[in-house]
């Protein structure tokens, strides 16, 4: 029982570790997913400290069923965390698996000495074999209970839908959504455009698309206000405007809202400007959607499935071909 104490209590300290901050960069793409609403770090310390709880009463008569079945719960749990990690959030905590090891020591350890006392107790009679496997049954079932259950509790980054700009292009309708990185002086992004280009009717017909600036060019900025008022304003000719602007950038670093003017003026256009409150909404908001996604450079597509949570991320010019897009919508989209 001193390993099952030991994975418990470790876990509760890594698990303050985490909600402290101290922790790897990797670790803080997990900070924004919650489970049943709280934050996965403070979540675990309830967990942990209720686990030490139940454990230091695991004598009495209620408690001695229900510990084993919080932590096969928990053993659970941790399966559909580590599937959030490497198929969601695709960046591996180390703080978070090292959470995960200390549930899954905790228990085997009960698991091996709850058989090893079953055997003591019930010796050779007949059925204590069954007797051992009918419990074995009881809480592998409880394990599935457990990632089952967390997988409904959990929940994506809130900022990615907390933003009050409407920004999104498209069906608004969709559970699917199509999240395009890029930086307006990116040279890849320009190579990768005209297939991006290509897709965006059919990811339209098909999903919310929306576009996030990414200033790996610090000039990107120069652009952030004119694209989140044409994003808002102009969303039946954005696609239009968009190629626009692009050839701005190739003219000019520093545009000002007159050369703006010029561009879309041949398509019918005025350039209403956004007040500064909501530029800076606007820049945020793309802040968050890069953290929550764990976006490191440009370009790249995140197709996100809402309601299944589902996703799918392309991170270079090659994987951004046309039917690599498609197909990806494809992927999350409901059967």
């Amino acid at each position: 029982m001193a390993v099952v104490w030991t994975g418990l209590a470790t876990g509760l300290v890594l698990s303050i570790f985490l909600a402290v901050g101290l922790c790897t960069e990797a670790c803080k793409a997990t900070y924004t997913w919650t489970i049943f609403g709280m934050k996965f770090p403070f979540f675990g310390i309830g967990f942990f400290a209720l686990c030490l709880l139940l454990f230091h009463l695991r004598d009495r008569p209620g408690v001695r069923i229900l510990f084993p079945v919080v932590i096969a719960g928990a053993c659970g749990a941790e399966v559909t965390f580590l599937y959030v990690q490497h198929s969601v959030i695709k960046r591996w905590c180390p703080m978070c698996l090292a959470v995960a090891l200390c549930v899954g020591v905790a228990g085997i350890a009960l698991a091996s000495g709850y058989v090893s006392g079953a055997r003591k107790h019930f010796g050779s009679e007949r059925g204590a074999t069954m007797r051992v496997l009918s419990k074995g049954v009881f809480l592998a079932a409880m394990l599935v209970a457990g990632s089952y259950i967390a997988f409904l509790g959990i929940g994506s980054p809130p900022n990615v839908h907390a933003n009050t700009l409407p920004v999104a292009i498209g069906n608004m309708n969709s559970e699917i959504e199509v999240y395009v990185f890029t930086d307006w002086f990116c040279p890849a992004c320009r190579k990768a455009e005209p297939d991006m280009e290509k897709a965006y009717p059919d990811i339209m017909r098909r999903a919310k698309l929306i576009f996030v600036d990414i200033p790996i060019h610090a000039e990107t900025m120069n652009y952030i206000p004119y694209n989140l008022s044409f994003l808002v304003r102009e969303k039946g000719r954005y696609l239009d405007i968009r190629k626009a602007l692009l050839q701005l950038a190739l003219r000019t670093k520093e545009p000002t809202p007159g050369d703006v003017q010029e561009a879309v003026t041949p398509l019918g256009v005025t350039y209403r400007p956004l007040n500064y409150a909501d530029v800076n909404a606007g820049v945020q908001y793309f802040q968050s959607i890069v953290k929550a996604f764990g976006v490191e450079g440009t370009p790249a597509m995140v197709v996100y499935n809402r309601k299944t949570r589902t996703i799918t991320s392309l991170n270079s010019v090659r994987d951004l071909s046309y039917p690599h897009i498609l197909m990806a919508v494809s992927g999350v989209a409901p059967p």
